[in-house]
């Protein structure tokens, strides 16, 4: 199964391409990525087209430090739920080495490990997974350029590597490689890694937060699918539907039909999915019309048939049913049954 990655590796790349003079949504097109996805969070296309968009866009654009200039404009905002693992762990070694656990949930395409050593460097290496490409030297740059400044942003400048390694030859300038890494730059080497002294990974965080670091942790172990899938970027389907289901609940639209399609599932197979993991459609709808009705509920200055329609009923009569069905009580005996403050 091809390995998929998290639209928000593409966080900033079409300012990038526009400042550079060249057509962001040809590239989207030519590398076979949904250019009209790529603000949904819940958007994961396949890592080998983020490989070949970066191919394509240096060439075409003549620019051999794409991946490096990419990486200089993200932050660890890219990696989507893992970014709270990072900010909040309390120094360097513990955010890599969670990083690295959970790095799954950003891509399976690449391996983040920690290689310490006593008295000599530690090494951070990075290694493409199942990639099926003669050429993603872009793609290797760019994921050990980001990891260095990720790194470099969360202890506020205090972090510096010692050299940077790569296994291919030097494809950019070596000032690029100097402004972006502001250390020797070694090519063709045994990994793609970047080496550091031992005490940098004592270098606590300011942001750091272990309630936090425990809950993102609980969260992320608790949405792992497969430990073998490549597939593990994607959510549980359960997961995946009730959010899709929040979403389309005020417009009227809302079907199985409807959230089949865009799980790109047909609807037997979405059936099968949620019956794997103990859901039928109807109770997922009710589970987030419950939680939505909670909310709207708590706030009086909104009327009932507005709260209604924001749950996707046509008529008040209807929404009644289903509220004592749920509470065994109207809407309301609820409002008369909550705690005034």
């Amino acid at each position: 199964m091809t390995a998929r990655v998290r639209a928000s590796c593409l966080n900033n790349f079409v300012a990038l391409i526009e400042e550079l003079q060249g057509n962001p949504e040809n590239l989207f097109i030519e590398a076979g990525i949904d250019y009209s996805q790529l603000d949904d969070e819940a958007y994961f296309f396949p890592y080998q087209s983020f490989i070949d968009l970066l191919e394509l866009s240096a060439k075409s654009l003549k620019h051999p430090d794409i991946g490096l200039q990419l990486a200089m404009r993200q932050d660890q905002s890219i990696l989507g739920p893992v970014a709270f693992l990072a900010l909040s762990a309390h120094d360097v070694r513990s955010a890599l080495i969670s990083v690295g656990k959970f790095l799954y949930h950003f891509t399976p395409a690449i391996s983040l490990t920690l290689k310490e050593g006593d008295n000599l460097p530690s090494y951070v290496c990075l290694d493409l997974v199942d990639v099926n490409s003669n050429d993603c030297r872009q793609a290797v740059e760019h994921a050990v350029a980001c990891t260095l400044h990720i790194v470099h942003l969360l202890t506020e400048g205090k972090f510096k590597a010692r050299a940077v390694h790569f296994r291919h030859s030097k494809i950019a300038l070596d000032r690029q490689y100097q402004r972006v890494f502001n250390c020797p730059t070694l090519f063709n080497q045994k990994y793609d890694s970047i080496e550091l002294d031992t005490d940098f990974l004592d270098i606590e965080l300011s942001s750091h937060n272990p309630q936090l670091h425990g809950l993102v942790s609980n969260y992320l172990s608790m949405i792992e699918i497969d430990s073998n899938s490549t597939s593990k970027p994607n959510l549980l389907a359960s997961k995946q539907a009730r959010h899709l289901i929040q979403k389309l609940l005020p417009t009227g639209q809302l079907s199985r039909p409807v959230i089949a399609e865009n799980m790109k599932l047909h609807e037997r197979a979405l059936h099968r999915k949620l019956q794997s993991e103990g859901y039928t459609f109807e109770a997922l709808v009710d589970e987030v019309r419950i939680t939505e009705a909670k909310k709207l509920l708590a706030h009086d200055a909104i009327p009932m048939s507005q709260i209604a329609g924001l749950l996707g009923y046509n008529e008040q009569s209807s929404f009644n049913r289903a509220f004592k069905r749920w509470f065994e009580m109207t809407p309301k005996k609820y409002l008369q049954s909550k705690p005034r403050g």
